[in-house]
């Protein structure tokens, strides 16, 4: 071999070097190519798959802790379940007129007052789970149920678009559990509103759960609302 071809020849580490990088350059080519010819959903898919799996490796996806309901006072507004309420007022009594609700022995009536507007377009069932009847007492048995309008004393079927009502609530309960001068936290629900698609039709509030506590003093039934014995 002569000089010049001892000179132009490269040193075998460099040859060695050129041969990866030409490799490497057709790979990275091949993946490309190969990449533009899967559809986009397979690609997201994929990262998808591939996070699911690394993340299942530290334990997986941590959940975030959801805070507890708010804790609210006489007056104050709650936002619900399509549904602007607040509390008014709450006291005990015997027979008391107008809730057709008639406690036996030792048992009382308990009234809750409260001010209620649908801020849902439509008129909405004052006797679902997502609206009147979701109303509770904390750590109370209550049993019965009714809901009338303060002003005339009239049932409250349907809640209407917009228009606030003053709502009377009573319950039947033990009168070991709540007497005058008490405190009660009043559960006022919470819920998501669907719209059904396949096999039900219309709005409906589901998922039903407690959005917040009012805290309420109890006081007593005024007299003129007691029924004659």
């Amino acid at each position: 071999m002569g000089e010049e071809d001892e000179a132009e020849a490269a040193p075998p580490a460099v040859a060695d070097a050129a041969t990866r990088a030409a490799s490497e350059a057709r790979a990275t080519a091949w993946a490309r190519k190969m990449a533009d010819r899967l559809p986009t959903g397979w690609l997201i898919s994929g990262a998808g798959a591939v996070l699911l799996a690394s993340t299942a490796v530290f334990g997986g996806l941590a959940e975030v802790p959801k805070p507890p309901p708010p804790e609210l006072h006489v007056g104050q507004h709650y936002a619900g379940s399509d549904l602007d309420i607040s509390v008014v007022s709450a006291a005990i009594g015997g027979e008391v007129r107008g809730t057709n609700l008639y406690p036996a022995e030792g048992q009382r009536t308990l009234v809750v007052v409260l001010d209620v507007t649908n801020t849902f377009d439509k008129p909405r069932s004052a006797s679902e789970k997502d609206t009147l009847k979701g109303i509770a007492v904390k750590d109370v048995t209550l049993q019965g149920f009714n809901a009338n309008r303060v002003v005339d004393g009239s049932n409250v079927s349907y809640l209407q678009p917009n228009v606030t009502t003053r709502v009377r609530v009573a319950w039947v309960v033990d009168e070991a559990e709540v007497a005058r001068g008490d405190e009660i936290r009043v559960v006022l629900p919470d819920s998501t509103h669907y719209v059904g698609q396949l096999f039900t039709r219309g709005d409906y509030w589901a998922d039903i759960r407690t959005g917040a506590y009012a805290t309420v003093p109890v006081d007593q039934v005024p007299a003129e609302e007691e029924a004659t014995p």
